[in-house]
């Protein structure tokens, strides 16, 4: 401590670096030299870094629900009786929560304008508009996205997958994929490769960021199913191969997620009977296939619609779909103990009936460029 009483600025560095977001974001008006500290962004990388090294299971990440009005929701799982808090509130907009990195959202609008989107600081960037060049301008395509960190350049970059359909029964000629990334360093966009030789499956909406990778469930012209890791320092595409005994009759009943700090295949359980059991397969070392590990969730008489992320070590939180009355279906949050096989609800606070699954985030200082609120346009 200095002669004036004063902590030594690496000190008060280390203090500020284990605070949560919500305090340091107050703590912005203390004076002029912390909101410049808490402002910088090698601050908000080693903020983010101490939180990913104390807790390298991501326990504590919130997730985003949509509901059916079109509101963005998170929930903090963290504290004792969770309850549902407002991020924004797009009326009337239709919107989609295409992927997360490190706090930041991408976010698409119904005209297909997309922005990043940091909820924790209320900071947003909209990004550049992907020229029609880089992807088909007639016929019928579908187009996936993901948000990543690479850490080569220190940069988040954003990769665009459009896959453009032709009208032929030849699996080895049907349809064009074409790849573009935009950097968030630069805001714009630049083609990747002529051609990719890969479809992503329709069940996915976005890629999934693990490993310096995004990785999506692709079909494989050849005629088979992987995962695609798509390396954003190298740009290069690699694949991830399938459990060995994976039956892919039931491919799109999957979906790839991040679970517990392992990459994951979640079985969705879209199978619409009484009776369902969901589950998937887990990844325990990285790369290697030999690594898959299979593990059931039995939920009887309910609707396994989609497997969330690890609360703790052993439970799974899970969004269900039970039946209300004869001709209605309510939404709901559940927990389920897999060493107990036990299932119980998750009571949350202010839940709506209907919603969507968004995705679930960290919070962050990882700045997306603007100050500003997310809301109605």
């Amino acid at each position: 401590m200095s002669n004036d009483g004063t902590l030594p600025p690496d000190i008060v560095i280390d203090i500020l670096s284990r605070l949560s977001v919500k305090s340091l974001c107050r703590f912005k008006s203390v004076s002029p030299s912390w909101n410049s500290l808490i402002s910088d962004p090698y601050f908000a990388k080693a903020h983010l870094n101490r939180a990913k090294t104390q807790n390298p299971k991501n326990l504590d990440q919130k997730i985003i629900i949509i509901s059916t009005h079109h509101n963005l929701y998170s929930v903090d799982f963290a504290d004792v009786n969770p309850t549902i808090k407002t991020l924004a509130d797009f009326s009337s907009v239709r919107i989609r929560v295409l992927s997360s990195c490190d706090g930041l959202l991408l976010v698409s609008l119904v005209d297909n304008s997309n922005f990043l989107w940091n909820p924790s600081t209320r900071e947003y960037k909209v990004l550049a508009t992907c020229p029609s060049a880089l992807g088909p301008v007639r016929g019928v395509f579908h187009d996936v996205y993901g948000v990543g960190y690479d850490s080569s350049t220190d940069d988040y970059k954003v990769l665009k997958i459009v896959y453009n359909e032709t009208e032929t029964d030849s699996p080895t000629e049907r349809g064009i994929t074409i790849g573009a990334i935009y950097s968030l360093k630069t805001n714009a966009w630049r083609k990747i490769h002529d051609t990719i030789d890969y479809v992503p499956l329709w069940t996915t909406s976005c890629g999934v960021f693990f490993s310096g990778c995004l990785h999506f469930l692709c079909w494989k012209r050849t005629g088979s199913f992987v995962i695609v890791a798509f390396n954003l320092s190298d740009e290069i595409f690699r694949e991830v191969l399938l459990p060995a005994s994976f039956c892919e009759v039931e491919i799109l009943d999957y979906r790839v997620a991040v679970v517990g700090g392992c990459l994951c295949l979640a079985n969705l359980g879209m199978s619409y009977v009484i009776e369902t059991t969901g589950g998937g397969w887990m990844m325990k070392e990285y790369g290697v296939r030999e690594s898959w590990t299979k593990f059931p969730i039995d939920v009887p008489k309910r609707y396994v619609v989609e497997l969330l992320c690890l609360l703790r070590e052993d439970e799974y939180l899970l969004k269900t779909r039970e039946k209300i009355h004869d001709r209605s279906y309510g939404d709901k949050l559940v927990v389920y103990n897999f060493k107990n096989e036990t299932l119980s609800d998750m009571v949350v606070h202010g839940s709506p009936t209907g919603f969507t699954f968004g995705s679930t985030y960290v919070e962050s200082l990882v700045s997306a460029y603007h100050r500003g609120e997310i809301g109605r346009q």
